[in-house]
């Protein structure tokens, strides 16, 4: 009797085990991305960001990361804009930014679903094409500098007074972004979006999901490194020139996009 009953305990611990980590990864967010780095919480206050691509005004490194992407990042928001800085050190991760963009999404009802997004940045193909071009006396050593140079637009998704696509760098929504490399050979990434275009307020009571990612799609299967990644020509709109600037592999009928990390939060007061 004594023989048989011990699977069963067993059984029993195993479940009840099984059971509180599930109630403490929904209770708590951190215990639930706890393999992706140290994720955000809230949201804090903004002062004095300029976005210009260089990071000095959100300290000496961003305080967040999302390891599964190997980038990181920080949020804020002030009485009128919410900022986002992303810093990128792997070189075939920034490759794949230059390709696809950056993207960062909010969803103004607090779920983790789409919203309005913007990508950034993303080199233009026959800019690009032009400056590394052997004929172009100026061609830079570095093909990042070199993509760098070819952006000319921010791309955005969603918004309910923009049309889905590029706008001008120097646009009149006050969606504004840019992007450096530092001194690291990290790339540097900064992007602004007033809260009247996302129609929020920094008095409202509610919580909005921010999402941050480098834009992409999976194959189930193959894995989340970038060399293990498949990557479909100017997804998801026909921009861009695949990774690493050729023609991607075909795009099976149903990809997964990358899941980014999420950050659920109110709005910063000051």
């Amino acid at each position: 009797m004594k023989e048989t009953s011990k699977p069963r305990i067993m059984a029993t611990r195993t479940a009840i085990g099984i059971c509180m980590i599930g109630m403490l990864a929904g209770a708590n967010p951190a215990f639930a991305q706890r393999n992706k780095g140290n994720i955000q919480q809230s949201l804090d206050w903004a002062r004095g960001i300029v976005v210009d691509g260089q990071l000095d005004d959100w300290g000496d490194s961003l305080q967040y990361e999302h390891a599964t992407q190997q980038f990181r990042y920080h949020i804020k928001n002030d009485a009128e804009n919410v900022y986002v800085a992303m810093r990128v050190q792997d070189k075939d991760r920034q490759m794949q930014i230059f390709a696809q963009g950056l993207a960062f999404m909010v969803n103004i009802q607090g779920k983790k679903r789409d919203g309005p997004t913007v990508y950034f940045p993303v080199a233009d193909r026959l800019a690009f094409r032009s400056i590394m071009s052997a004929d172009n006396d100026d061609r830079p050593d570095d093909m990042r500098k070199g993509a760098l140079e070819a952006i000319r637009a921010i791309y955005v998704m969603r918004f309910d007074d923009v049309l889905d696509g590029q706008i001008s760098l120097e646009n009149t929504y006050g969606i504004h972004a840019r992007a450096t490399l530092d001194t690291t050979d990290a790339l540097c990434v900064e992007m602004v979006v007033p809260l009247a275009r996302l129609g929020i307020s920094v008095d409202d009571g509610d919580e909005f999901a921010f999402n941050v990612k480098i834009n992409g799609v999976m194959i189930p299967g193959s894995g989340t490194s970038v060399p293990t990644m498949r990557r479909g020509y100017g997804y998801p709109y026909g921009y861009g020139y695949g990774y690493p600037y050729g023609y991607g592999s075909q795009m099976p009928s149903k990809p997964r996009e990358e899941p980014g990390v999420w950050v659920k939060s109110l709005l910063a007061n000051e």
